[in-house]
């Protein structure tokens, strides 16, 4: 039996938010969460706002700390790696480019950064890289001198890719990073992802509510509400005969947006 890629076990967030008394008390933002992710496919993970989707995805990136719990990579557990090793496992695509993307940067230097601080490559290397990369998501090595509010939207999602993929991660989690793009430009990131995945045998982690395009890209998908993982199946198992009662109802109210589209 092989070693997935990624192994999630009881994975837990609580915050505290106050006393009463002397006694902490604690919101549940994750409750105890277990999955796996195997090389080259793709969890989705839905839920409506406040489900904990978001929360889960902070943590697999290190950008949050979780209450308990363990995560394996390789079968190694992952803070067992030191921060620029883990830095360069998992990588993450934001929501919104606008905010993401420091627009007193050019292009060049975003994705220099990445490889400035986590690796030891020459300033030579890392132009070399910077263009390859721009090129692997269909933009131009002119690009690198371009500041983000002079390109696209879609330029923009692209760059963002871009930067997930500097460091040649082996998950690259996207946090509903094809919200806010028109369905034209939508259509053409969700081409590129599939495309770097065949060729690169990148594992993707999506965050998203809009299941119209959870169902045609992922493999598997999990079901958060608030806070609790409430389903899990093969996606196609899971859209033609949802189990939960929550999940039968996100497939009808997003039939039933679609239809009035």
């Amino acid at each position: 039996m092989t070693t997935p890629l990624l192994k999630v076990t009881n994975l837990s967030k609580q915050y505290l938010t106050g006393y009463k008394g002397f006694t902490p008390q604690y919101y549940d933002a994750l409750m105890p969460v277990s999955f796996e992710l195997e090389r080259g496919e793709t969890l989705a993970i839905v839920g409506e706002v406040g489900s904990g989707k978001s929360t889960l995805a902070r943590i697999l990136v290190g950008a949050e700390q979780r209450s308990s719990g363990d995560i394996f990579f390789e079968g190694e557990a992952l803070e067992s790696r030191n921060l620029k090793q883990r830095c360069r496992l998992i990588r993450m695509i934001f929501q919104d480019p606008n905010t993401s993307l420091n627009p007193r940067l050019t292009i060049g230097d975003l994705l220099n950064e990445p490889l400035r601080f986590s690796t030891d490559l020459s300033a030579e290397e890392r132009k070399v890289q910077v263009i390859d990369t721009l090129r692997k998501v269909g933009l131009l090595p002119e690009h690198v001198n371009f500041y983000p509010h002079m390109v696209s939207e879609g330029q923009k999602q692209r760059v963002a890719v871009a930067r997930a993929l500097m460091l040649n991660p082996k998950i690259i989690i996207a946090d509903e990073a094809l919200t806010a793009l028109d369905l034209s430009v939508r259509s053409q990131i969700i081409n590129l992802l599939l495309k770097l995945q065949r060729e690169l045998g990148l594992s993707y982690i999506f965050v998203s509510h809009n299941l119209n395009i959870i169902r045609h890209i992922s493999d598997k998908v999990m079901v958060l509400q608030n806070g609790c993982l409430v389903e899990k199946a093969k996606t196609e198992d899971l859209f033609t005969s949802p189990q939960h009662e929550y999940t039968q109802r996100l497939i009808q109210e997003q039939s039933q947006f679609m239809q009035k589209r």
